[in-house]
Formats: structure tokens, sequence, C-alpha cells
């Protein structure tokens, strides 16, 4: 089971209170099949709006096969804005055991960082409409129908790959520090090798935020003893993957770009949030 709440200001907050509950029981090697939703709405909220809200988690929901067990909405003055928070259930996947994770064993990524980010500002900031060419803010907007990480999930758990860890809010750096606090081991990334979109990184400039600390819901992070394999399955299966570093012996957090060599920092406020309220 997994609990996962959205607070963002944003019209598809069902749709990522729903990926954002499947992606953390993927990321548990648990493939999702019941969702439960609480809804909490300020006083005022209109009727459509809620409707919005549902309709959105029942499209989502059955793009990814899941039943909807019950839930509860509520009107109360706890919140100032709309909060979804979502519960789903499911059970193990087929899973291979795989080798013993070691010092050496490869970080595998998928698709690329700061699309969930990338998705939400397309979708709900007018002003970009007059700063970029329809046909970039229709790619990123697009991002929005690969925000489930369940295929590779399954992908990863069949070929024996070991600590998931689904990226969420903060973006990758927060990804890549539990990752290394869940695995009681240090870990070496070229910065170079993330994945990033051209369209991802132009939005961080225009905002002046880091890519790399913007929500990135729909990529995942993989440990395994053959980084190789893991991405030849994974991009046999349509899924974009690259292998971004390395464990360590030591339980140092270390980025490497180009000569330049530093320490991730502890995990920083989503930038999203610095942008999502004005």
């Amino acid at each position: 089971m997994s609990a996962d709440p959205v607070t963002l200001k944003v019209s598809g907050i069902g749709e990522l209170a729903v990926y954002a509950a499947v992606n953390a029981l993927s990321a548990e090697k648990i493939l999702p099949e019941s969702f439960r939703p609480v809804i909490l709405l300020p006083k005022g909220t209109q009727e459509e709006r809620l409707r919005e809200i549902m309709d959105g988690i029942c499209r989502v929901c059955k793009a990814e096969n899941l039943v909807i067990e019950g839930g509860h909405t509520e009107v109360t003055t706890a919140v100032t804005r709309p909060v979804v928070i979502g519960t789903c259930t499911g059970t193990a996947m087929e899973s291979d055991k795989g080798k013993i994770i070691s010092p050496g064993a490869g970080i595998v990524m998928t698709k690329w960082a700061g699309m969930e980010a990338g998705c939400i500002l397309a979708s709900e900031r007018e002003e970009l409409r007059d700063v970029f060419p329809e046909t970039i803010l229709m790619r990123l907007r697009k991002l929005g129908e690969y925000l489930s990480v369940r295929p590779e999930a399954q992908i990863c758990a069949r070929e024996g790959a070991d600590c998931l860890i689904d990226l969420s809010e903060g973006g990758i750096y927060a990804a890549l520090w539990r990752l290394s606090v869940k695995i009681r081991r240090g870990l070496r990334v070229d910065l170079a090798a993330i994945p990033l979109l051209q369209e991802t990184i132009e939005l961080a400039n225009y905002y002046d935020i880091d890519p790399y600390k913007m929500r990135s819901a729909g990529s995942l992070l993989a440990v395994t003893a053959d980084a190789d394999a893991l991405v030849e399955a994974l991009e046999g299966s349509g899924i974009p993957a690259v292998k971004i570093g390395e464990l360590t012996e030591d339980h140092d957090k270390t980025l490497i770009n180009d000569d330049e060599v530093r320490y991730l920092d502890l995990p920083q406020t989503d930038e999203l949030h610095r942008i999502s309220d004005k």
C-alpha cells in the first residue's frame, strides 16, 4: 500500500495524485491494482471543479487498469485550495532475485529529468504561449502520457534490478539522495549523463530554476549489477534508459561534471513550488 498527497495549485491534481501513488507502489515492485482518493476542498468550491478532479482520477485509473474502491470528499476550512490524497494497493510483481548489489553496481535512469514539471508548466502557465512556439508546448504537454513508471518497474523487477526509486518532488537530486540513503552506500553520478529534454532546459532557463530539482514523475532509478543488460531490456520495450553512475564503497554522494567534482546536498524544496503560486 502507498499513500501520497498532491497539494500543488494545478488543474490536473486528480491525475497527478493517481500517478504519485502508482509510482510509489511500483518502485517497491508492487503491481498497483486499486486506488482510493481523499479529496479536500476549500469552502466555495463549485461542483464543476470536483467533477474535473474526479474525471482526471477516473481517466488515469482506467489507463492504469486500477479499480477505484471508494474514497472520501470533504469541504473544509483546513485547506485553501484542493488537496488530493491517493491510496494505492497492489500485489507483488513477478521478480528475479538478481545478484548481490555491491560497489560498482550501475545506476540506470529511465526517461527524462524534470518531465512532470515541464508538462505541468506547459499546461498551466498562460504566459508561456507568448514565449515559446506552440509545437514546443505541445511536446511538453504530451509528456503527461508518460508519467507512470509501472511499465519500467515491471521490467526492472524481472531483470533482477534492486532498489528502485521513483523520481517525484525534488527531482533527480532528491531521488539520488533517497537512493543513497535507502541502499546505505555512496554514489558517483555523471551529471552530463542525466537525460534532459531541450524543452525542459528552455523552461528552466526562462523561470531561472534548476531542472535537476524539478518534479520528475515518470522517471525511475534502478540499481543493477548489469546496467547494459537492463538498459537493453528497457529500450527493447520502447522505454528510454541510460546508465548515469554507479555505487561506491564510501558514503559520499558525488556529482561529476567534466573536471568539476561536487557533492550532493540535502534535498531542497522542489523548484516548481517557487513559481506554482504566482
